[in-house]
């Protein structure tokens, strides 16, 4: 009898992973979301016309207006201050749709008070020396550093603090067109970190110097150029989305699968604005995902702040993506 026994028992795991296999196929076809992968891209955050191309640069970093005058800190910020302007020129460099027709440094243009921007009539004296479509300013530059203390219980009983020093750096930019009008104004941030030290005694650990740390410095501060003349270039992104593909959904998630954007806004607009408040937020959340697909984040925000009012987890998970695009 023992053969027989061996072959039913067999026979039953045979059939309960043929019924895993048919449960997992049955909820591969029927399941709620499918995941779209896209690539695309999005429009500059700063835009300007096909016309506007000669871009003029000017470093309006004025030490004298920094709140120390320890030599070595002035100096590191002032060197700072370059690096960034450096950054933000190569940036254009290499940009093949614009051109840089000059990068002044010659100092007639220093700020004299903080947030002080550029006149009229300062960019037209800038127009005559260099006729542009665009200024490009560097109004301030800062440097700092941030600690954080970390305690940790050590296995006699004491505790030891560690103090982290990261090292923030932060340019500071406006955009103007030929007539003086500001186009843009943005300040961008890089931060490393810098140092770890123990804190003895229950004191605080001895603070970094700005004034050494110059090289890490330089090079955040270049990055924050580059990074600035981001903000006029499209951007290239990939991602992953579920969306809703179920029921109601099944027409419009062929669409959104062939990516025919447009044709799945036209069928899942009616289900979001009707009053059918799950399946509302389930197309508008749809619709969100379309819109970003198609490069559009400000109606993608629009609906997925629809579709998370009333209550779509997805949506939240979402928004948040979208609000990190600037």
């Amino acid at each position: 009898m023992q053969p027989v026994q061996q072959i039913s028992t067999l026979d039953s795991v045979k059939t309960y992973l043929q019924l895993l296999v048919a449960c997992a196929f049955i909820l591969t076809q029927y399941s709620c979301t499918s995941v779209l992968y896209v690539n695309t891209t999005l429009p500059p955050d700063v835009a300007v016309t096909h016309d506007q191309w000669k871009v003029v640069a000017v470093n309006r970093f004025n030490p004298a207006l920094l709140p120390f005058n320890r030599e070595k800190k002035l100096d590191a910020f002032e060197q700072g201050a370059k690096e960034a302007f450096y950054g933000v020129t190569e940036a254009i460099l290499q940009d093949d749709t614009f051109v840089l027709i000059a990068a002044d440094t010659t100092g007639n243009y220093l700020q004299t008070a903080a947030k002080q921007a550029l006149t009229p009539e300062q960019v037209q004296s800038i127009h005559a020396k260099h006729p542009h479509h665009l200024v490009l300013a560097l109004d301030n530059f800062d440097a700092y550093f941030e600690q954080e203390t970390f305690r940790e219980k050590n296995g006699d009983g004491s505790v030891s603090k560690t103090a982290h020093y990261t090292l923030h750096t932060r340019s500071y930019w406006t955009l103007y067109d030929s007539t003086g009008a500001v186009l843009d104004r943005a300040s961008l941030t890089k931060q490393e970190l810098y140092d770890s030290r123990g804190v003895l005694s229950g004191l605080l650990a001895i603070g970094q110097s700005i004034a050494n740390a110059g090289p890490v410095i330089d090079k955040l501060a270049w990055q924050t150029g580059m990074d600035y003349w981001k903000r006029l270039q499209p951007r290239h992104i990939s991602f992953a989305r579920p969306y809703y593909s179920n029921k109601d959904f099944t027409p419009a998630a062929y669409s959104m699968a062939a990516s025919d954007w447009d044709k799945a806004v036209i069928l899942l607009t009616p289900i979001a604005e009707s009053g059918q408040r799950k399946n509302a937020a389930k197309a508008a959340y749809n619709l969100a995902v379309v819109h970003e697909a198609k490069g559009d984040v400000a109606r993608a925000r629009k609906w997925a702040k629809l579709s998370a009012d009333k209550g779509n987890k997805l949506a939240l998970l979402l928004l948040s993506d979208l609000n990190g695009y600037h």
